[in-house]
């Protein structure tokens, strides 16, 4: 189970980065930048850091959640399967 967490927590925060640079590339009214100008954008490394996290907690969320799903019904098929092979 250790590892089936920890793979879960790396694929987050891998795919977490993802809408965070898309946001960063597509900048467009300075959204990332403290002062809101695009010309001298002081870069907002704690409004990143919240974009990155929510991301993050989304995913990790609903990939435990299917991960507890897909447990279950293993475990349900297991017991289904040993019940009638028992006759």
């Amino acid at each position: 189970m250790k590892t089936v967490l920890s793979g879960l927590f790396a694929v987050s925060f891998l795919v977490a980065f993802v809408p965070l640079y898309v946001g960063i590339q597509h900048n467009s009214m300075g959204e990332f930048c403290k002062n809101d100008d695009l010309d001298l954008c002081s870069f907002d490394y704690f409004y990143a850091f919240g974009i990155w996290t929510s991301w993050f907690a989304i995913i990790f969320g609903s990939l435990i959640g299917i991960s507890v799903v897909v447990r279950l019904c293993i475990v349900g098929h297991k017991v289904i399967t040993n019940k009638t092979s028992g006759r």
